[in-house]
């Protein structure tokens, strides 16, 4: 990609939207480097030898590097042929491991499985399950694990093997944002290390609503920044996000982090269009709107036809959204789940009222108690190791424990905490490297890097409010990592410049 393209486009930049931009990726790179050093220090404090520590964290360093390596100086002309190979490679690596790990179903990716297979079956519906009444957003996972079902048949090999499927569009995606903004070998590198983190693996043998919904977060902002300089064409794009985020809002409600980086966008492409005119300007806000009201107008439909297919009555909301905040803002969890506060709301005669109560009165906690509540919370969900539960459930356990394999169980598991737990370490500084690329020019004007940037923010900021999970993660890789192609570009750049003579950057225009 051309030198002014990878910087941002060279065109002269005012004082407001300079402040603005740095404050979006300055934001997003010390998030990035906060995460980094949460995560370093989660694991040099916890288990194993400082030797295997080290060696987790300068085995990935040395793979990253290599990789970069390898993409530095990739040409465009060879673009859809590496998409392919990403796409066919990820396929059949993810869903070989989705099929050698016999992962079964449980918790509530037990209960939607059994719910899914009910209404395939015998056409058994969501209504009057207390479940699905008290959460009934998750009416439209259990709908899509059940027509997969009547394509399929019940299998969890083919259900599985699906989610490696959404996983390679995923990565693809990852690979079409980054070229947005950073040169060919720099996406190159990116989407490469998106697609081999192990914690972007170790969920692919999960029944879990994330992968459908993180490839459709991921269409919709690709749709959104697609350049186009008829009017007509870009809102019909802007309507098709809109369709897209509602379909992944449907699988899991995480749309609301697209909407805010979205009216945070709309607000930097106004600054910039000002300067055409007052319908230029506008015109921005026009694909906010556009955006939104798609948006609605199709989750709205679904919902009513969740209630009119008698699938759900209570459509696709949340009976009780305050409960997220209950758990949030639970000092004794950290902001994790609580048995107790479960059983308090949902035994109570009105859990909303109850949950709402409990919540206002834990929001007004002393500031001091309050900030380390979300210093424990950072901790815990953006710091702590991958969850391996999900995947290594009790029945792949014992399996292990029964081959001849000269490891144990926990033994996989300690290593494969560990070696994500470095890997992340590598991977989020290398995206705090591009984000750090952003401030100083680095694809700065260019939508994609802002969109992806503020929606990482948003949902770092969401998480300090609701309850944490480090499962919740996976959606984070998706926004996060893409960046990283900027820190490539940054470090290629200046490795260039200095080989030959130069000992500052460019003067790019965007200063």
């Amino acid at each position: 990609m051309e030198e002014e393209a990878r910087l941002g486009g060279g065109r002269a930049w005012s004082a407001v939207e300079r402040v603005l931009l740095g404050l979006s990726f300055g934001c997003f790179g010390l998030m990035a480097l906060a995460v980094a050093w949460a995560s370093a220090d989660r694991l040099l404090a916890g288990e194993g030898s400082l030797p295997v520590k080290l060696l987790c964290l300068l085995g990935p360093a040395l793979v990253l590097a290599g990789l970069a390596a390898l993409c530095r100086g990739a040409r465009e002309s060879g673009a859809g042929r590496f998409a392919l190979a990403l796409f066919l490679g990820t396929l059949v690596l993810k869903g070989g491991f989705a099929a050698l790990v016999d992962t079964r179903p449980v918790s509530d990716f037990a209960v939607m499985y059994d719910a899914a297979v009910g209404l395939a079956r015998e056409g058994r519906v969501l209504t009057g399950q207390p479940y699905f009444q008290m959460w009934p957003y998750q009416s439209g996972p259990v709908v899509y694990l059940a027509a997969l079902m009547k394509l399929f048949g019940e299998s969890l090999l083919w259900l599985k093997l699906v989610n490696a499927l959404w996983a390679a569009f995923t990565s693809v995606l990852v690979y079409a944002l980054a070229r947005r903004f950073a040169s060919e070998g720099g996406a190159r590198a990116a989407a490469v290390v998106y697609t081999l983190y192990p914690g972007t693996w170790l969920l692919v043998p999960v029944l879990t609503n994330q992968h459908l919904s993180d490839l459709l977060f991921l269409l919709a902002l690709w749709l959104y920044t697609t350049p186009s300089g008829s009017l007509k064409k870009r809102l019909g794009l802007t309507g098709a996000a809109g369709v897209a985020l509602a379909c992944g809002n449907a699988m899991r409600p995480v749309a609301v982090v697209a909407l805010a980086a979205a009216g945070c966008l709309a607000v930097l492409e106004t600054l910039r269009e000002r300067r055409d005119g007052v319908r230029a300007a506008a015109r921005a806000l026009a694909r906010l709107l556009v955006l939104a009201a798609v948006y609605a107008g199709v989750m709205g439909a679904f919902g009513a036809l969740t209630r009119l297919s008698g699938v759900n009555e209570a459509g696709l909301g949340s009976s009780c959204p305050e409960w997220k905040f209950v758990c949030g803002f639970n000092e004794e969890t950290g902001g994790k789940y609580s048995e107790e506060d479960a059983a308090l709301v949902f035994g109570s005669e009105d859990p909303r009222r109850t949950a709402r109560e409990l919540a206002l009165e834990r929001i007004k906690i002393p500031p001091a108690r309050m900030m380390k509540l979300l210093d424990s919370k950072i901790k815990a969900m953006w710091g702590d190791y991958e969850v391996v539960v999900w995947t290594m459930t009790p029945n792949v356990e014992r399996q292990i424990d029964a081959s001849p394999l000269p490891v144990t169980a926990e033994q996989v598991n300690r290593w494969t905490r560990l070696l994500c737990s470095g890997a992340y370490v590598v991977c989020f500084l290398a995206a705090g490297l591009g984000g750090c690329a952003a401030l100083f020019g680095w694809g700065r004007g260019r939508a994609a890097a802002q969109l992806l940037a503020l929606s990482a923010l948003a949902y770092f900021g969401v998480h300090l409010f609701i309850e944490v999970q480090p499962r919740y993660r996976l959606l984070m890789y998706a926004m996060a990592f893409p960046l990283a192609a900027l820190g490539f570009d940054a470090v290629w750049a200046l490795g260039e410049r200095r080989k030959k003579g130069r000992t500052g950057p460019e003067n790019t225009g965007d200063f």
